[in-house]
């Protein structure tokens, strides 16, 4: 069962779907990929979600939608978490937006595309104090990812951090850096999942055009299998331990 662990599914949000509708056709093209489950990641930061006690009411509602328009992918609620709320969030708001079972519960934190900073590292390891394990999204978007040796890639990953690669990178679709980007990190093996960040019909879910796009980049099949589907579907299903030792070297 394929999973898409970062995916921008609920309407009227953020810059994902505007409405229902758009919801249910985005699932759709998901569904047709091969995708079985999806974890509805709204951006939860200052300019968007504050509120997360809507969204649990809100995966119900487009997973009755799915259902009835016979869509079959089950909808878990999530979040992708801007370093600016992770001091605003109490407890149990921060429980609504992770994922995994209890125990090896994980949250999904946006990596800022200008660069790793002081806050980022502070609220990744406010997150671990409390509790979590911490998956970074999309690190290969960040442009100043492998300056200074990586030192700030190097530290999260030394303390437990995982990483979720967007398979619209892969395929080229934010441009050749990026690419470059997504490809390193998964030849060296620091890439946990690769995940959609699907948000409209202008960037639909692209799993299996990742895939291929690994396979044409010499990437070896079984690794490509295992962060496209195998792996996000165990993220989902038996969550991680909140310290977790990963390889520190990009």
């Amino acid at each position: 069962m394929r999973t898409d662990v970062h995916f921008h599914l609920l309407p009227g949000l953020d810059d994902g779907p505007a409405e229902l509708g758009e919801s249910v056709e985005l699932a759709r093209a998901a569904a047709a990929e091969g995708t079985r489950a999806i974890v509805a990641t709204p951006h939860v930061r200052h300019d968007y979600v504050t509120d997360v006690s809507i969204l649990p009411s809100l995966v119900r509602e487009v997973q009755r939608e799915l259902d009835s328009s016979g869509v079959g992918i089950t909808v878990e609620c999530g979040g992708e978490l801007g370093a600016d709320m992770v001091g605003v969030l109490n407890q149990d708001e921060l429980e609504t937006i992770a994922v995994g079972p209890r125990g090896r519960r994980w949250l999904l934190l946006e990596t800022p595309f200008g660069g790793i900073d002081r806050q980022f590292h502070d609220a990744a390891e406010e997150l671990r104090d409390r509790g979590f394990a911490v998956v970074l999204a999309h690190p290969e978007r960040c442009v100043t990812l492998f300056e200074h040796d990586s030192l700030g890639l190097r530290r999260e990953l030394a303390r437990g951090a995982l990483l979720q690669v967007n398979g619209g990178s892969i395929a080229g679709v934010h441009g050749p850096g990026p690419e470059e980007a997504a490809l390193r990190l998964i030849s060296s093996g620091l890439v946990a999942a690769i995940a959609s960040d699907a948000h409209s019909a202008e960037r639909l879910p692209m799993l299996e055009n990742a895939y291929l796009a690994m396979l044409d980049n010499d990437i070896h099949p079984a690794r490509a299998a295992h962060v496209t589907d195998c792996a996000p579907s165990r993220l989902l299903r038996a969550g991680i331990p909140a310290h977790k030792p990963v390889p520190a070297a990009a």
